[in-house]
């Protein structure tokens, strides 16, 4: 069992309210009704110019969404020219120009591949570009002289190159211990590769021809979090860092460190067409870069609402060049005429998306909250008017609890708590794990008649284990146990009222490039309120676990948990009593199980997508979904239960 473990804009905007529509109108299927889509947004993840073969001007933005969505508009006339379904993908962060006509798309979460050629409207999923354990293309560069496309992707740090007509190939972990490749330059002057590798940072220059790698980044910088965009302009190499915010130059031939500058742009654009500069942005404003003499100049002063994250040149039509770029995740970019230096701004009408949930909780009315993939908006789902309200940004959501008439959300990114009011609709940011490293607070737990809070937490990428955090809502006091679970994140917390005690599990995923077949999660339990007793790790008969991704316990004391894709029930005093697996296996570095007892006292939860239930008495177990796209389960406080599966929100009374 276990090797292991439309047309117009206008057109486009009603088929998403219809769409909308027909899902809310949904019918019930054995109990179940979809309540449709929460969240909607404009999210551009990335975006870049150029024109058809009629010399239009284009902008080719990646819209946020499930699906993610290519939307191509001529800047001229601000029309919708096309738009396509990236199938599989939710986002995307790299859009690639090949060959004249021709470009690439790389996303996520699935690490596919597409790509769209502009002058006949045609895309194509090309595939995914390495291993099944790979989620994401950050970044593309594509070499012009030998026609090949390169890029970089997580989790396992690899390399790859795609040839059209010739397909995929992985040059594998391109340094040991990292798991995120975050930016990739091809350098035409010697056949190599630049990479940015991190979390903390590296520097890559990869020889493509022998495949041998030398790391040359000066120590000093090594302990930034990335290095956001990577360029290559005739000899010279453009490193943009975050989160200092600054610029590295080296020679491409001799990698030689050769100085840096104030930017915040990401990364510089290509070599202007009419002179021998390149432009970057820093404090809204636009500056130029002489290749030759290193001088820097203010074109373009305080007049930049944003950061620019892409650069482009277009030729028009009198053969005239403009710089253009995208401004941030909106719809907004900008033109700079380098005739007339003329600088001006604009909206893109674009199409709301529907967001992917990425997390839902409840509240002790019943309400039911939702959190996008990406997106910082929440929507608040009220079953006693069948309505969805939408609030401002929260941020990621990963873990959420009721307490006292307010909700507690763990967002993403530095592990922050914030505060929700739901009497006043107010918020406030409460908690911060950042200064321990933190970065995600997979679970929250109300321990009842308390005050208190346990926060279990995933670390930031390169950083050693999770923590346990106690937070005292009213005086806001906390004490964190770092490394609680040595190079383990806490990824499941539950209580036990028989017990006294909080049991909790973990993800081997705790730190950098962990090896599931040579490592074990972990089952613990600590006393509930004593700050600082220490865990009793379980031992179950269990091998090469990659998660206790969900734990519940029921009213006899008895603990029901997820291990990866077995659920087992745990006896405090006997042990181990039941275990069954509910799929063939698991898959990702992140959990995706979900688990609670239900008002007649069965068990249902989710796994890899598959939602089940099981009846603890006569141990039969029943599947009430066909589909396997569930994403989570949770329970409300009259026992009605609530799932995800996408963008949809579903009820399911039973």
């Amino acid at each position: 069992m276990r090797g292991k473990k439309i047309t117009s804009l206008l057109v486009l905007m009603i088929a998403v309210l219809c769409f909308s529509s027909d899902v809310q109108a949904a019918g019930t299927k054995s109990g179940m009704v979809n309540l449709g889509p929460q969240l909607t947004n404009v999210n551009v993840s990335t975006a870049t110019f150029g024109t058809n073969s009629n010399g239009d001007p284009l902008m080719f933005s990646i819209l946020q969404g499930l699906p993610a969505r290519l939307i191509v508009t001529n800047m001229d006339t601000q029309e919708l020219v096309d738009s396509q379904p990236l199938l599989g993908a939710t986002t995307g962060w790299s859009i690639q120009q090949g060959e004249t006509g021709i470009y690439y798309i790389g996303t996520t979460p699935n690490e596919l591949l597409f790509k769209y050629e502009v002058n006949r409207k045609k895309l194509t999923k090309v595939g995914k570009a390495t291993t099944k354990d790979s989620t994401v293309i950050w970044d593309m560069d594509y070499a012009t002289n030998n026609k090949t496309l390169y890029g970089v992707s997580s989790y396992e740090a690899k390399v790859f190159k795609y040839v059209d007509g010739k397909g995929f190939y992985d040059y594998g972990t391109i340094s040991k211990g990292k798991k995120d490749a975050k930016s990739v330059a091809y350098s035409p002057k010697n056949n190599s590769l630049f990479i940015g590798v991190g979390s903390p940072v590296e520097l890559i220059a990869f020889d493509i021809k022998a495949k041998k790698s030398q790391s040359i980044l000066p120590s000093h910088y090594r302990g930034e979090k990335e290095i956001q965009a990577l360029n290559v302009v005739d000899n010279l190499l453009f490193v943009k860092l975050n989160p200092s915010g600054e610029i590295l130059c080296f020679d491409v031939n001799t990698k030689r460190f050769l100085g840096g500058f104030a930017a915040n742009s990401f990364g510089v654009s290509a070599k202007s067409p009419v002179e021998n500069v390149i432009y970057y942005g820093f404090n809204q404003s636009i500056y130029s870069y002489n290749l030759q003499t290193k001088e820097r100049i203010e074109v373009v002063k305080g007049k930049v609402p944003g950061t620019i994250v892409s650069f482009s040149f277009i030729k028009d039509k009198n053969n005239n060049y403009t710089l253009v770029g995208k401004l941030g995740s909106n719809e907004r970019y900008f033109t700079y005429d380098l005739k007339s230096k003329q600088f001006k701004h604009d909206m893109m009408r674009l199409p709301p998306q529907p967001i992917e949930l990425h997390h839902i909780g409840t509240d002790q009315a019943g309400n039911i909250y939702s959190s996008g993939f990406l997106n910082g908006s929440m929507g608040i789902y009220s079953p006693n008017t069948n309505q969805t309200e939408r609030k401002g940004p929260t941020g990621q959501v990963e873990g959420m609890a009721y307490l006292n008439s307010k909700v507690y959300l763990g967002v993403y990114p530095e592990a922050k708590i914030i505060e929700y009011n739901s009497v006043n609709d107010s918020s406030q940011n409460i908690f911060s794990l950042k200064q321990y490293g933190q970065d995600r607070p997979t679970a929250v737990l109300h321990i009842p008649n308390t005050n208190k809070l346990y926060i279990g937490t995933a670390p930031r990428t390169g950083i050693r284990g999770g923590a346990l955090a106690i937070l005292d809502v009213n005086t806001k006091k906390t004490s964190v146990k770092n490394q609680f679970i040595p190079d383990q994140s806490i990824i499941a917390l539950a209580y036990s009222s028989k017990q006294k005690k909080v049991y909790g599990g973990t993800s081997v995923f705790g730190k950098p490039n962990a090896d599931p077949s040579k490592t074990n999660a972990k089952l613990f339990t600590v006393p509930a309120g004593q700050t600082n007793a220490k865990a009793t790790v379980l031992n179950l008969p269990f091998k090469n676990i990659r998660f206790y991704s969900a734990l519940a316990v029921a009213e006899d004391g008895t603990v029901w948990g997820l291990a990866d894709e077995i659920l087992f029930a745990y006896d405090p005093a006997k042990g181990l009593v039941y275990s069954k697996a509910i799929v063939n296996d698991v898959s990702g570095h992140t959990p995706n199980g979900s688990l609670l007892i239900g008002k007649d006292g069965s068990i249902s939860g989710v796994v890899e997508g598959t939602m089940f239930k099981l009846n603890p008495k006569d141990k039969k177990l029943t599947y009430p979904r066909k589909e396997k796209n569930v994403k989570q389960l949770i329970q409300s406080p009259d026992r009605t239960l609530y799932f995800h599966d996408g963008v949809n929100l579903w009820k399911y009374s039973i």
